[in-house]
């Protein structure tokens, strides 16, 4: 996937002790692709909702900020560290 066709946002560091990961996400698809590959649990609101907003993003139905603070949201609700 290009660089310059993805849905960018200020990049956002997550560290997931569980498994763990450390990922730094740029865009709504690369939002997606942490959440669905290497998310450490596959439940809770927040997770569900950030699942769809990034869909929504990836089909210009919501913006790429939108993605980032529902990514930020879930990242709480699974207590994945975040570094803005």
């Amino acid at each position: 996937m290009k660089r310059d066709k993805l849905h960018q946002f200020q990049p956002v560091g997550l560290a997931m002790h569980e498994t763990g990961r450390y990922s730094v996400v740029h865009s709504v698809e690369e939002a997606a692709d942490v959440l669905l590959r290497e998310w450490p649990t596959d439940d809770g609101e927040e997770f569900c909702e950030a699942v769809k907003v990034c869909f929504e993003g990836m089909h210009d139905r919501a913006s790429p900020e939108d993605v980032r603070a529902a990514l930020i949201r879930a990242a709480r609700e699974a207590h994945v560290m975040v570094i803005e």
